[in-house]
């Protein structure tokens, strides 16, 4: 099983956000620093966003191109290059994971701290095997088997590391109920699915495990207009030198935030869903009511 830190993806988080800083502030558009490293801009994109590991003499050409010359400066930038080579965990299937479920994956290693809306299925990470399987044939209907196979055993990863009693990792998860109802798979895939959760919160809560904290958001909530979509808040270890950001999902696409505006307001979202929400003793009282067909 792999560590769940893995060093290179908070240097390359930390060098790509200090990238993008410096192009926004010297109004410089994601094109220019294309032309500049004769490249894509998906390529900028992605080395913004810490996807993958940097070339010292392109992040030199790109601090030339910002107007950075202060020598202890760019001595921290090809530091960090460095840095960035060794392959995250999930690179070795790099051909199954899309951009933006990598930096997900990326993003997550890293954090102490991962608060999640979901709706209109349960999240990845608390997915048995058969349940996920299928979700992930829904979202990838065009996929191979082998694909599908392979991006759904690459996030069972992902939910083992979590479910160690060692991982640094505390998840915050509220659930709409719509979640809890809506059927993935067969009819029997969906109630193990239930069965099984509720059984996992149960040996959680016995063993004294607080750092997984799951409550569901129930119909009687009401319709909050103000959360509609998913969304998950991620906190890194280091705070004061990673941004906590926060990935959301909605019928438009997925979006990437992280000004201290966007992510207090999410924040405070957050907190008034789960003020809405059933204590853990009732949550898991309502996901047993879905496995009676």
């Amino acid at each position: 099983m792999p560590s769940r830190s893995s060093g290179s993806t908070v240097v390359r988080r930390r060098l790509g956000h200090a990238l993008r800083n410096l192009r926004e502030d010297a109004n410089i558009r994601i094109e220019a620093a294309a032309r500049e490293l004769e490249c894509s801009t998906a390529k900028i994109s992605r080395l913004e966003n810490g996807l993958g590991p940097a070339k010292k003499l392109e992040v030199r050409a790109l601090l030339d191109l910002y107007g950075v010359t202060n020598a202890r400066r760019r001595k921290e930038f090809d530091t960090w290059a460095d840095g960035t080579k060794a392959a995250g965990w999930w690179e070795s299937d790099a051909d199954v994971v899309e951009d933006d479920v990598a930096r997900m994956m990326a993003v997550e290693t890293e954090s102490t701290l991962v608060r999640i809306y979901c709706t209109p299925v349960l999240p990845a990470l608390l997915q048995n095997s058969a349940y996920n399987l299928a979700h992930v044939r829904d979202l990838y209907p065009d996929h191979s088997d082998d694909e599908i196979r392979r991006f759904a055993e690459l996030r069972q990863v992902r939910q083992r590391e979590l479910l160690d009693a060692d991982s640094p990792l505390r998840l915050v998860t509220v659930i709409d109920e719509a979640a809890v109802r809506r059927q993935v798979g067969s009819p029997q895939i969906h109630r193990d699915e239930m069965q099984w959760l509720a059984d996992l919160l149960d040996e959680l809560a016995a063993a004294g495990r607080d750092d997984v904290d799951v409550r569901v958001l129930p119909f009687t909530a009401g319709t909050p207009d103000w959360a509609m979509s998913a969304f998950t808040l991620f906190t890194p270890r280091e705070p004061d030198l990673d941004p906590t950001v926060a990935y959301v999902e909605d019928a438009a696409g997925t979006f990437w935030y992280e000004s201290p505006d966007d992510i207090r307001q999410l924040s405070d979202m957050f907190s008034r869903l789960r003020g809405r929400c059933l204590d853990p003793d009732q949550s898991r009282a309502l996901l047993r009511s879905a496995v009676t067909p």
